[in-house]
C-alpha cells in the first residue's frame, strides 16, 4: 500500500515537473515571439526614418529648383530605385513658420518641409519636419551679421573694409547690446562720399547664363544737417566698381567671383535716403540700439536679377555699400539672400526634428 502510494506521489511530481517545463516553454516561446515581433518593429521604424530623410532630400531639391514652399506636396509610391518595395513617402506642403510657430526670417529661401514614410507591411510610420534654405549665402556667410551677437565683427565675412564697417547696436528691435546687427557705413556733412565693402568666400555651380536674384533690408537715414558726434567707421572703403553706378545719395551693390565668362558680375542698386521717425534729433552715436532707428522697411530686391553669362562656379561674394551727396547720413544692410535655381553646392538642411511622437505630427506640435 505504501508502494502504491509513493508511487503515485512521483507520478505527480514527475507531472507537475513537465507542466512547469511545458509552461516555461511556453512563456519563452512567447517572450522569443515578442521580442522578434519587437525587433522586426524597430527595424521598420527605422527604415521609415530614413525614407522620410530621403523624402526631405528630395523636397529640398525641388525646393531649390524653384519649386514653391507651398507647392511641394506629393506621394511617392514607387520606391523600386531606394530598393524599398511596399513603402510610400508623403510629402505636405511646406510651410513658412519655424517650430514655435514664428514666421521664418528669410521667407524668399527658408522652407519648412514636412515628411511621413511608411512600411506598408507593418504599417510602422515616422514624421520629420526640416527647416531648408536655398540662399546661396546661408552656409559659408553670415547674411544676417548676427554672429556673434555681440562684440567680435561679424563671423564669415573674410575681408571687412573698413574694419569697424558695421552696426552693433543699429537697430530698434531689442535692448543694448542685443539689438540686430547690420553692415553699416555713415558720413557726416558736407564731407565726401563714404563707402565699405566686405567678401565671403563660397563655393557653388550653376548653369551659364543662369539669374541671380538677391533680396535684401535696406535702410537709409538722413540726420540734421549738423554734425551728431559719434566716429566715422575709418579708413574709407575703396572705390565702388564702375558696374555698380552711384546714382541717388546710397548704393548697394553686390558681386560674384567664379569661373566662366569674365570671371566676376555685379549688380547695384541706388535709392535716396529719408528720414523715419523720431528723427527730428540726433542720437548721441552714429548707431545706438534706440528708437531714433526705425526698422527696417520691406524687403527689396533688384529688378531683373543678375544675368551670369558664362558663370560656371562660383567662389566669392562681395558687398559693397556708399553713401553720398550733402547731408549727415547712414546705411544699413541686412539679411541678404541670393537664389539661383540652378545652382548646385548650396541649399542644405538648417534643422530638423523627429515628430512622430508630437501629438500633431503634421504641425509638429
Amino acid at each position: 500500500m505504501r508502494a502504491l502510494q509513493r508511487g503515485a506521489g512521483l507520478l505527480v511530481a514527475v507531472i507537475l515537473i513537465v507542466t512547469v517545463a511545458a509552461f516555461a516553454v511556453i512563456v519563452a516561446a512567447g517572450q522569443s515571439g515578442g521580442d522578434v515581433r519587437g525587433n522586426d518593429m524597430h527595424a521598420d521604424s527605422l527604415q521609415a526614418l530614413y525614407l522620410a530623410e530621403t523624402g526631405v532630400e528630395r523636397a529640398l531639391r525641388r525646393f531649390a529648383t524653384g519649386t514653391a514652399c507651398a507647392g511641394l506636396a506629393e506621394v511617392i509610391n514607387d520606391l523600386a530605385s531606394l530598393q524599398m518595395a511596399g513603402g510610400r513617402i508623403d510629402i505636405l506642403a511646406g510651410l513658412t513658420t519655424d517650430f514655435s510657430g514664428a514666421a521664418l526670417v528669410a521667407s524668399q529661401t527658408q522652407c519648412r518641409v514636412r515628411v511621413t514614410a511608411t512600411v506598408n507591411a507593418s504599417n510602422v510610420s515616422r514624421t520629420i519636419h526640416a527647416i531648408v534654405d536655398r540662399n546661396l549665402l546661408e552656409g559659408p556667410a553670415n547674411p544676417t551679421f548676427n554672429n556673434p551677437l555681440t562684440g567680435a565683427t561679424p563671423s564669415g565675412w573674410t575681408v571687412l573694409n573698413p574694419a569697424n564697417a558695421f552696426a552693433p547696436n543699429g537697430s530698434p528691435d531689442g535692448t543694448a547690446p542685443n539689438c540686430r546687427r547690420s553692415a553699416w557705413t555713415a558720413k557726416d556733412n558736407p564731407a565726401a562720399a563714404r563707402r565699405a565693402t566686405s567678401t565671403v568666400n563660397v563655393q557653388f555651380t550653376l548653369t551659364p547664363g543662369s539669374v541671380t536674384n538677391f533680396f535684401f533690408y535696406r535702410r537709409v537715414i538722413n540726420r540734421p544737417a549738423v554734425n551728431c558726434g559719434g566716429a566715422l567707421p575709418n579708413p574709407n572703403g575703396p572705390a565702388l566698381p564702375a558696374a555698380c553706378g552711384a546714382g541717388g545719395n546710397s548704393t548697394v551693390c553686390f558681386r560674384f567671383i567664379g569661373v566662366g565668362g569674365p570671371g566676376n558680375w555685379t549688380i547695384g542698386s541706388n535709392t535716396a535716403a529719408s528720414p523715419g521717425p523720431g528723427l527730428g534729433v540726433c542720437p548721441t552715436t552714429f548707431n545706438p540700439c534706440s528708437t531714433s532707428y526705425p526698422g527696417y522697411p520691406a524687403k527689396t530686391t533688384i529688378p531683373g536679377g543678375l544675368t551670369m553669362t558664362g558663370a560656371t562656379s562660383v567662389t566669392q561674394f562681395v558687398y559693397y555699400l556708399q553713401v553720398q551727396n550733402a547731408g549727415r547720413r547712414e546705411i544699413f544692410l541686412d539679411h541678404i539672400e541670393a537664389t539661383n535655381n540652378t545652382a548646385i553646392g548650396a541649399a542644405h538642411v538648417r534643422v530638423w526634428r523627429d515628430c512622430s511622437s508630437a501629438a500633431d505630427p503634421v504641425n509638429c506640435v
